[in-house]
């Protein structure tokens, strides 16, 4: 009797040690599985750590748009050169862009949209398309074709802004952080250069003929004003920075009976549209800057573009112009 029962307790042991590994045993090939089948989901972060959002919203003119987080084929007008500078290389471009004298070395690749033309566009199959264009029926005709985001003109005032706010539309903060300390460095050595040279109180004006009309330029987007007021610091004469600068003004209108009004010990004068100034006009001899040969004649290809990197390349530009001004001056 003792045998059997000393049996029968061996056996139930036995058994329940059986059962005891067998547990043990299905636990540890749930984690193995758990794990193998992270790794080849290409997955090296913990099971409770929330998936990276796919897609991203911003606020626009047309309310929130939301569009890919990582998008792969972007169309846009407008801010090629930003979006280069962050690392972006969409696979189409407006004509005006591409034509860009500043970036001809970074777009090779990129098809040519026309105009944003939206046949064009499609045929490229974008998932985002980024313009400045605020015509109502061209962001409805392109938000068929993909997410669009329309920034109009002037929606940034500054480098920094730009830079910034398509930094953030992208996902790209570090880019633009990196680019923007690079692009600051350079403009303080830019700008000691010119305080070097430049007397404390002189001027500087930024002047316009177009076709038959004639036009002033503030610290905007229009012909190296980002660059000359805002970066370099120039100082305008009293009539622009009040008229224009204070009161958020890009450029006006004027005739040419006033230049005198506005014109500041320097003078940057751009000539475009089949527009050329009569050098012998009484009024404009009549400016000081004129006569003491102070004018300098700017090349519309390159202070049209208004982009962070024309920005920089035009404030190196204006900087070897004072520069070379001050030494001929000094020479005589």
């Amino acid at each position: 009797m003792f045998t059997s029962k000393f049996r029968a307790t061996l056996s139930m042991l036995i058994l329940c040690s059986f059962l005891i590994s067998a547990c043990g045993g299905n636990g540890n090939t749930t984690n193995e599985a758990g794990s193998s089948g992270e790794t080849a989901a290409g997955a090296d972060k913990p099971q409770t750590e929330a998936a990276a959002p796919t897609t991203r919203k911003v606020d626009t003119i047309h309310g929130p748009i939301e569009y890919p987080a990582d998008p792969q084929r972007i169309v846009v007008d407008a801010y090629l050169p930003t979006l280069l500078l962050l690392g972006e290389k969409p696979v189409g471009a407006t004509v005006t862009d591409l034509e860009n004298v500043h970036i001809q070395d970074m777009i090779e690749g990129i098809e040519n949209t026309g105009e944003s033309a939206p046949e064009k566009i499609v045929e490229l199959n974008p998932d985002l398309i980024i313009s400045a264009n605020s015509d109502p029926e061209v962001f409805e005709k392109l938000s068929k074709i993909a997410p669009t985001i329309i920034l109009p003109y002037e929606t940034y005032r500054s480098v920094h802004e730009e830079v910034e706010g398509l930094g953030a539309i992208l996902g790209k903060e570090v880019e633009a952080k990196e680019w923007l300390a690079d692009f600051d460095k350079k403009i303080e050595g830019l700008r000691a250069k010119v305080n070097g040279v430049i007397e404390e109180g002189e001027t500087f004006s930024i002047f316009g003929a177009f076709g038959k009309t004639f036009y002033l330029y503030g610290d905007g987007i229009y012909r190296g004003g980002l660059a000359i007021y805002k970066e370099l610091q120039l100082t305008p004469p009293a009539t622009i920075q009040k008229e224009l600068i204070d009161a958020n003004v890009t450029y006006k209108e004027v005739s040419l009976e006033v230049l005198n009004d506005y014109a500041g010990d320097y003078i940057f004068f751009d000539e475009s549209n089949g527009a050329e100034m009569d050098k012998k006009d009484k009024v404009w001899t009549s400016i000081e800057a004129v006569k003491q040969d102070r004018v300098f004649y700017l090349d519309a290809k390159r202070f049209w573009p208004f982009d962070p990197i024309a920005v920089l390349a035009q404030a190196e530009e204006v900087t070897e112009m004072i520069v070379s001004q001050k030494e001929k001056e000094n020479a005589k």
